[in-house]
């Protein structure tokens, strides 16, 4: 149940960062998205990208491919949800302006028409979104959901919420492991050489399969917990780590350069 169904969580365990404090990198990667959100797509948000990737591929030592594999539904996400700003209905009929050329009215695909002011506007929402999807992807690949949770309870989160998380992230891995343990038994049995027709049968049997072995594996997982004394909070030891001055100066330090070059760039450079 490892390798690439798993590949977050186990970046985050695996990576250095792991035995920094988790409000450190709470710290950087909240003020990585807050820059992105706030700062113009050039260079703003470019340098919150850039930056996040350097962090990822050099001091947190995730892996260039993990990395790919991680954005690449987000990043479709984020192209669907961009597309229908880019687009304006313009209908079938209306045809005369696609002659005045692109810098005055754009050009039109059947009943779409992109303009540049459309464009210009869905570029940027992109880029607001690809910089803050990475800044969040750096906290998520290197700091596990236990350790979240426990920083959470260290705030004073009640405590009902943070065992509705930590359930629904368990029960998540019971999903996912049943939904595996049925694919691999599946395959094992010749299960991608059938037919289209015996495909969809398979496909029917294999949800009511996982949604029965989940079920049965959360019943499981709830009587321990009763066997284990189990009433409103499941405590868990936190390892103590020491603050990290260096990261923190090296984090402010970026965020501080980010603004500056934007602020740079919207006095001294752009018109």
């Amino acid at each position: 149940m490892h390798s690439h169904n798993l590949v977050i969580d186990d970046a985050a365990w695996a990576s250095p960062w792991r035995r920094r404090r988790v409000s450190e990198k709470v710290l950087l990667s909240m003020g990585l998205v807050l820059t992105a959100l706030l700062t113009d797509p050039w260079p703003g948000c470019t340098l919150v990208a850039v930056a996040a990737l350097v962090l990822m591929l050099g001091s947190a030592r995730i892996r260039p491919a993990l990395v790919l594999v991680v954005m690449t539904a987000p990043m479709a996400f984020l192209l669907i949800g961009t597309l229908p700003v880019a687009a304006i209905w313009h209908g079938m009929g209306d045809t005369a302006w696609g002659n005045l050329g692109w810098q005055t009215q754009g050009f039109a695909v059947g009943p779409l028409r992109f303009t540049p002011d459309s464009v210009t506007t869905a570029a940027s929402l992109w880029a607001h979104s690809l910089a803050g999807t990475l800044a969040f992807i750096l906290l998520a690949t290197t700091t596990p959901m236990v350790d979240l949770l426990g920083w959470f309870r260290k705030l004073r989160v009640p405590d009902a919420l943070i065992e509705i998380a930590s359930l629904t992230y368990r029960l998540l891995f019971l999903l996912l492991g049943s939904t595996m343990a049925i694919r691999q038994a599946q395959n094992a049995r010749l299960g991608d050489a059938a037919s289209w027709r015996r495909r969809w049968s398979t496909t029917a049997s294999t949800i009511g399969s996982v949604l029965l072995m989940t079920y049965q594996r959360a019943t499981r997982l709830q009587s321990g917990l009763e066997g284990r004394g189990y009433e409103d909070a499941l405590l868990t030891l936190a390892p103590n780590r020491p603050r990290n001055w260096q990261f923190l100066l090296l984090s402010v330090l970026c965020l501080s350069a980010i603004w500056s070059a934007n602020v740079a760039w919207m006095l001294w450079v752009a018109p």
